[in-house]
This record gives C-alpha cells, sequence and structure tokens, in this order.
C-alpha cells in the first residue's frame, strides 16, 4: 500500500490539475458564447457541476492516501492549492459539495445530458425576460443599423441632389435679403475696359480710289470701372426689379500703353453725321450743310486726343449750329466724344426692368423692359425684342443647344452666343459661348436677322445701329473683324483679326450660370459714302472705316470661384457617402450569415449517455481559442461513458508519456495523432 501511495498521489494530482484546466477553459468558452444564452446559462451549471464532482472525487482519493491532513511535503502545497482553487471557482466548499454528490449515484455525463435536453426543451418556451434580451442581442443591432443605413442612403443618392437644386435656385433668386444682392449692386472687384484706337495715318488719299486707308492701332488705354446700380425698386406684382446702372472711370496710366494726350486722327463724326442726316434731304438743305463744313474749316477727318475722343470730348462748331438751324434734329450733348456723358452718370444707358426669378427660376436676369418699355423702336418685328440677360444674372442650368442672349443697350439690341466647347476656369467646368457669324448678320446668311439691317443690306460681319445713334452710320464688328466677310478687310490695310485677341466669349459654369470669365469685344465702325452735294464727301468712295474698339475681360478671382467649386461638390460627396452607406447597411445584415459561413469549422458540443442520431446534437458550443476548434462528443461503451474531444490545430501534438503504450485508462485522457487533428479521449 505504501508503495502505491505515491504513483495513485501522482495520478490523482495530475488528473486534478487536468480538471481545473478544464473548468477555466470551459468558464471562458461558456462566457464568451453569444448564441443561445439561456440554454448554455443551464449547460454551464450542470458541466461545472460534473466537472465538480471528478474533482472532488479526486481530491477523496488523495485524502485516502495521505489522510485528511497530509504531511508537509512534495505535493501537499499542489493539493492545497488545487483544492483551494476549486472551491474559489466554484464558490462551494468542498466538504459540503462531496456529502451531496456521494447521493447521487447516476453517471455524471448521462444526468448532464438529460440536464442539456431539460434546458434545450425549457428554452423553447421563451419567457419575457428572455425575449426582451433576444430582441436586443446583436443580431437586432445590426439589423436595425444596417436598415437604417441602407434607408439613409437610399435616400441621399434618389433624393438629395432634388434637395439641392431646390435649395440651389432659392439661393439664385435676386431679393434685397439673398446671398448674391450687394455683389449684384456692386461687383466686389473693379473691372477693366482697354481702349484701342485706330490712327488714321493717309486721310488726304480718302478720294483716291486706289489708295485704301492705313490703319494704325494704339492703345490699350485702360480705365478702372467701379460700376454701381442705382433707383432700385422691387416690384413684387411680376417679380421684377428696376434700376439704372451708374460708373465712375479712372484712368489706369501704368496699365495703359499710352496717354491721354496722344494725338489721334480719326474720322469726323460730326461732319459725317451731319452729311447723313442730310442725305435725304431737298438740295438746297445739302448745299447748306456744305457751306457749313467750309464756313467751319471741317475736313473729313479731325486730330484730337485719346482723352478729348472718349471721356473729355471735345467743342465742334458744327453741334452749335445744328442745334440753332435744326430744331427738329435732336442733338443730345453740347460736346463730342464716344464716351462723353457716360463717366459717372446713369442716365446714358436708360432704364432697366429685369425678372429676379422668384416666381420663375427660368426668367432670371431676363429683361422685362427697357425705358419703360417691353421692346425697342429702333428694329421691326422680331429683332425689337428684348431678348436675354441684361448682363450680370442668367437662368441656371444651361444647355448646349440654346443659345445665351445678352441684351446691350449701346446697340439697342440683343446679342446672341452660341456654345463653342466646354473649358476650365480655375478648375471649375465651364460652357464657352461665343459671338459667331449669327450675332452679327445682317440677313445675309441668316434670314430671320434681316430686320437687324435697318434698310442697308450690307456683307455679313456688321450690325448697322445707326438708328440707335441719331441717324450716325455706326456699325458694330467684332475688333479687326474677325469672323466677318472679308469684303471689309480688303477695305484696309492694318488688321489682322486673332480669336484668342479679338473673340467675343462667355464662359458660365453650366449648373448655376455665373459667369467665370468673360470677354466682352466690340469694334466701332463709320461708313464713309459719297455725298454729291457735300463737298468734302463728293469724290470719296464707300468705306467701312474701323474707330476704336474696346474689351472687357473679366475672370472671376480663385476664392470666389473655389467658393463655387466647393458648393458643387456637396451632390458629389452625399452621393458617394450614400452610396458607402448603402453598402455599409448591406453588410450589417449580411454580417451574421457571412460570419457563420467563414467560422464553419466551429464544432457543435453534444453530451449525452447514448450516440446522438446523425446530424443530431444535443447542445450547442463551440471552442474558439486561437487556432484551435473542437467538438466534444459523448457515447457509451460496455455501459461506460467515453468522451471524444476533436481539437483542431495547426500543427501536430505530441503523445504523453502516459499513452506511449497506446493504452488508455479511464483516467488518462491519452492523446491520438489523427489526420490533422489532436483527438482526447478519457
Amino acid at each position: 500500500m505504501a508503495t502505491d501511495q505515491p504513483q495513485a498521489v501522482i495520478e490523482a494530482l495530475r488528473h486534478l490539475t487536468a480538471v481545473e484546466t478544464s473548468i477555466k477553459g470551459l468558464i471562458v468558452e461558456l462566457e464568451s458564447e453569444r448564441i443561445m444564452d439561456v440554454i448554455m446559462a443551464r449547460v454551464k451549471a450542470s458541466v461545472l457541476d460534473v466537472l465538480w464532482r471528478d474533482g472532488c472525487a479526486l481530491l477523496q482519493r488523495i485524502e485516502a492516501h495521505t489522510g485528511p491532513h497530509p504531511r508537509r511535503g512534495t505535493f501537499t502545497d499542489l493539493y492545497i492549492a488545487a483544492r483551494t482553487d476549486l472551491e474559489r471557482l466554484m464558490g462551494s466548499s468542498f466538504d459540503a459539495t462531496w456529502g451531496a454528490s456521494k447521493r447521487d449515484q447516476r453517471n455524471p455525463y448521462a444526468w448532464a445530458s438529460s440536464t442539456i435536453k431539460s434546458a434545450y426543451s425549457t428554452a423553447r418556451k421563451p419567457t419575457t425576460t428572455m425575449l426582451v434580451k433576444e430582441f436586443c442581442n446583436r443580431r437586432c443591432i445590426l439589423t436595425s443599423a444596417g436598415l437604417l443605413l441602407i434607408a439613409s442612403g437610399t435616400f441621399f443618392i434618389l433624393f438629395f441632389p432634388v434637395i439641392f437644386t431646390d435649395i440651389l435656385h432659392e439661393e439664385l433668386k435676386l431679393r434685397p435679403n439673398s446671398r448674391g444682392y450687394d455683389a449684384w449692386v456692386a461687383p466686389p472687384f473693379p473691372l477693366a475696359m482697354d481702349v484701342y484706337f485706330f490712327n488714321w495715318t493717309n486721310p488726304e488719299d480718302i478720294t483716291n480710289h486706289s489708295t485704301k486707308p492705313i490703319l494704325e492701332e494704339l492703345g490699350p488705354y485702360r480705365f478702372i470701372e467701379h460700376p454701381t446700380k442705382v433707383d432700385i425698386k422691387w416690384h413684387d406684382a411680376n417679380s421684377t426689379v428696376s434700376f439704372r446702372k451708374k460708373s465712375i472711370y479712372y484712368f489706369d496710366e501704368e496699365g495703359s500703353n499710352g496717354s491721354l494726350d496722344d494725338m489721334i486722327s480719326t474720322i469726323n463724326i460730326v461732319a459725317v453725321s451731319a452729311a447723313s442726316t442730310a442725305k435725304y434731304w431737298g438740295y438746297l438743305k445739302q448745299k447748306g450743310v456744305s457751306m457749313g463744313f467750309t464756313l467751319y474749316d471741317q475736313q473729313i477727318n479731325v486730330v484730337k486726343t485719346a482723352g478729348e475722343l472718349l471721356f473729355d470730348g471735345y467743342e465742334d462748331n458744327m453741334v452749335l449750329m445744328g442745334k440753332h438751324m435744326f430744331q427738329d434734329v435732336e442733338i443730345p450733348f453740347d460736346r463730342v466724344g464716344w464716351f462723353y456723358t457716360r463717366n459717372n452718370s446713369a442716365d446714358l444707358i436708360g432704364h432697366y426692368n429685369m425678372h429676379t426669378g422668384v416666381d420663375d427660376i427660368t426668367k432670371l436676369g431676363s429683361m422685362a423692359e427697357w425705358n419703360y418699355k417691353p421692346r425697342t423702336e429702333f428694329f421691326k418685328d422680331g429683332c425689337g425684342m428684348l431678348n436675354g440677360s441684361a448682363g450680370e444674372l442668367y437662368p441656371p442650368g444651361l444647355s448646349k443647344d440654346k443659345p445665351v442672349e445678352l441684351f446691350t443697350p449701346d446697340m439697342c439690341r440683343s446679342l446672341p452666343l452660341d456654345f463653342e466647347e466646354e473649358v476650365t476656369v480655375h478648375g471649375v467646368k465651364a460652357y464657352k459661348y461665343s459671338g459667331g457669324q449669327r450675332a452679327v448678320d445682317n440677313g445675309t446668311l441668316y434670314p430671320e436677322t434681316a430686320c437687324f439691317s435697318s434698310g442697308e443690306i450690307v456683307p455679313s460681319g456688321v450690325l448697322n445701329i445707326s438708328s440707335c445713334r441719331f441717324g450716325t452710320p455706326v456699325f458694330v464688328s467684332f475688333p479687326h473683324y474677325y469672323g466677318a466677310d472679308p469684303y471689309y478687310l480688303d477695305q484696309v490695310e492694318g488688321l489682322a483679326p486673332t480669336k484668342d485677341k479679338h473673340q467675343f466669349f462667355m464662359a458660365l459654369e453650366p449648373t448655376t450660370s455665373v459667369p467665370l470669365d468673360v470677354a466682352a469685344r466690340l469694334q466701332l465702325n463709320i461708313m464713309i459714302e459719297p455725298y454729291e452735294n457735300v463737298g468734302i464727301f463728293s469724290g470719296v468712295k464707300r468705306v467701312f472705316l474701323p474707330v476704336l474698339w474696346f474689351e472687357q475681360h473679366v475672370i472671376m478671382p480663385p476664392e470666389l470661384t473655389g467658393d463655387i467649386a466647393f458648393a458643387l461638390t456637396i451632390p458629389s460627396i452625399v452621393r458617394v457617402s450614400g452610396i458607402v452607406m448603402c453598402v455599409c447597411g448591406i453588410a450589417m445584415l449580411f454580417w451574421l450569415p457571412l460570419e457563420r459561413m467563414i467560422f464553419r469549422g466551429r464544432r457543435v458540443v453534444a453530451i449525452g449517455n447514448k450516440p446522438p442520431p446523425s446530424g443530431a446534437f444535443n447542445g450547442v458550443h463551440a471552442f474558439a481559442n486561437g487556432a484551435e476548434k473542437g467538438l466534444l462528443h459523448a457515447a457509451e461503451k460496455n455501459g461506460k461513458p467515453i468522451t471524444t474531444l476533436l481539437l483542431e490545430k495547426k500543427e501536430k501534438q505530441p503523445l504523453p508519456e502516459c499513452v506511449a503504450d497506446k493504452h488508455a485508462a479511464a483516467e488518462c485522457f491519452p492523446l491520438i495523432d489523427g489526420k490533422g487533428a489532436t483527438i482526447v479521449k478519457s
């Protein structure tokens, strides 16, 4: 007995350690499990009770060999530690529990199996607490969050563009408190206007039909314009606003190539205007005009300073004579200058009435009336309609198939610009609309523009605005006759049209229709023709003589363009966010099924006193410890319980010493190396 005592104690302690390890591992596995919480709560108690009874039995065997109070020796500390750990884990006294276990002589494995069955059947009848708990479990949270994300993402993808468009239209509408009102009244940055003169170097050869007028381009003479709108009145009844435009011009000497004191030879506009007016008079009146030219020493050209020809103006005796002699002829000025009375004046270009877009966003910025009338009186039929924008605002949503029209009061008509190409301005996409042949046609190429000819049929490329300029034969074209019939270039020398310098265009952002890059370029030409009864014009040939051209090239500053670019990216950002939300929501809905597919290696714990039918299990539990996955299966052999634990590991495990002879004792737990698995059998 003494010989067997140490060996028995060693085996008992070894199995006691194994029981303790099993209890600890099982507690961790049971606590980490989230499936069938109600069932596993009872399974946990049952299995732990079985392991506790085994531990108590082993301790009882140790005491049978060593006595209830073992001597201090090799195994004493291990025994005390094992007993203390078991009592701590189970929260129960060893002596009290062992007495109860002795009374239960049933097979502990069969008892555990029946307990699981009872727990499973009870769990099928959920209580209120169970329903609440299951409702709030992970599946419920993931499903709810997934559906919410999918609904939100779908809403952003389908409906946010409509909401954004409505908000954008409300922001674009012109009101006294709208975001763009201050910029509409007075632009936040100054505007530059460059003026180029054509110096006529050979006016004495005007009667020589074999010699062409020779022109020399001078300039630019740059002026800084500070425009503002005055006399603003709102008309809520028809959603329009009335105003006048007032501009102050300052000469920019640094930005100019020349000074206002430069002497320039140009056409005598007073003499041309007087001769053109007398064209339809009788012989005596025409001779009277001719005598007036001789009396006041009028020539076909004048030499004046750049300042006099522009804003300052110059006195002319013929103007004073005309005011007294021809009462029926309206002469609204006392000095002569192309831009005379324009500086710091609000009356020259007339009274505007413009749609604000409040009632209809498609009318935003379009002209309603000019000088209190819905059409001009200078052109007949459709040519007198006030088509297009007043110049600053345009309806949102541009189309490549529809031209953009701009009303120009200096021409008393609208100027159509056709789509040319897509461009980029400071990183923002824009539609470029430019003036083509239709914009300066007078019926030669496009029959619908014949009403702009004012009875003077000329080749395409110039616009007759003499009816708008008090009868003076003024014709407007693009600079250097860009895009015009070659007829005009052949009449003079010194012109060289190029697209980059002379094209009239506007680049507008297509969603908001905000102008990003505008180059307004126009040229003034005077038609000289012979008048037999007016001395200085009796021998001249018909010539369209360029006088000057001007441009206002305005590019929106990068900081303002950046604000527009950011606003335009909001729908894309929201759309991408909506797609991400939908993807995340779908992932949440399918997460649990995917998780089960990914971790299908997890096994089922089935504890019972008889082998369960194929595919059926009494209880469910998964082992997941690092790379391990396991199956704990209960069966009987020769009336004795056999429990098999299959553990999947990445590497094969070595056999312990206790199974070196391939004979497994009931308490030995030998390890049998199988195909990719380690089998623990008791």
